[in-house]
């Protein structure tokens, strides 16, 4: 899909400018766009390579920054996103909407951009915006699983249970490794702009850039905490379910345990010898079945006096 809008109308004192939104394009899409603009767009190939080298570089006048993991949280994909600033236009070039430019596009008639760098700029800060709502998001969601996690349980953990804590903390670690690939990408994108920003970005735009860091170096932080947080509820769901794993083993065990005794008294007293007296008591049956229940019962006392059940 492509959409094209002008930013910056001509004869305000400024040459007009334009805003290339370009979302799964074509080929023939992005040719038309290249066209309109006067510079070359890349594909979705090239928007996603990782090298350093391709996610930030100056083609002429045009400068092309990438994010080749971008996650888009209305679609729950991660995706590349890539821009193509240049003096005369911006191009973004998107897999999925990105509610922080349809805010930004309904907001431009209030307050109109100065030109593409200006809008570019706009754009990371409505990100960044985005992102760190994302994170607060997730670290709300982890603290109320760690509160429900570790609060004793009205009842048993079911391994059904386990199992769906288990899967809660690896959808919040896929969350947060993504977070990481995006906040990692935006770090370099503006650590090469805060270093070689053209001077056609405008005076302000170091101020910006720098603001803009410190907010993004400030998410890491926030995100490696969450990583480290999510790490330790892994284990202790791992422990959880360790524990009741134990459990059952050792119910299993004292049930073998106890089982020995009347197995084999009954196996004595089931052997077919002529002089065994017992056969000849009057009281011997209820005698050896009072035997064998206490066989049973001293065990399972034993165990329940050493904490063992």
């Amino acid at each position: 899909m492509l959409h094209c809008r002008t930013i910056v109308e001509a004869g305000s004192g400024a040459k007009s400018a334009l805003w290339v939104d370009l979302c799964q394009p074509t080929p023939e899409e992005l040719a038309q766009a290249a066209q309109q603009v006067g510079f070359p767009i890349p594909d979705r190939a090239g928007i996603s390579e990782i090298e350093f080298s391709s996610r930030v570089r100056m083609e002429g006048e045009a400068l092309v920054l990438n994010l080749p993991r971008f996650q888009y949280e209305a679609a729950q994909v991660v995706a590349p996103l890539g821009f193509v600033v240049a003096p005369n236009a911006l191009v973004v070039q998107r897999e999925h909407p990105v509610d922080a430019f349809t805010a930004l596009e309904a907001e431009l008639g209030k307050h109109p951009c100065v030109g593409p760098a200006d809008l570019f700029l706009r754009m990371i800060e409505r990100i960044v915006d985005y992102l760190a709502d994302l994170l607060e998001s997730l670290e709300s969601s982890m603290s109320e699983f760690s509160r429900q996690a570790f609060n004793k349980p009205k009842g048993r953990r079911t391994p059904r249970r386990l199992e769906r804590m288990l899967h809660e903390v690896g959808v919040m670690g896929r969350h947060i490794g993504a977070l990481h690939n995006t906040l990692h990408g935006l770090l370099r994108m503006m650590n090469y702009l805060d270093e070689s920003a053209p001077e056609w970005f405008g005076a302000d735009a170091h101020k910006r850039i720098k603001l803009v860091l410190k907010d993004i170096t400030s998410l890491s932080e926030f995100e490696q905490q969450l990583g480290d947080r999510n790490e330790f509820l892994l284990d202790s769901v791992l422990g959880l379910i360790n524990m009741d794993q134990n459990e059952v083993m050792k119910v299993m065990a004292v049930a073998s345990v106890v089982g020995i005794p009347p197995t084999v008294l009954v196996g004595i007293w089931g052997m077919n010898f002529a002089t065994m007296p017992e056969l000849h008591w009057h009281f011997g049956y209820w005698i050896a079945l009072a035997v064998i229940v206490l066989s049973i019962v001293v065990p399972l006392a034993w165990f329940k006096r050493r904490g063992w059940l």
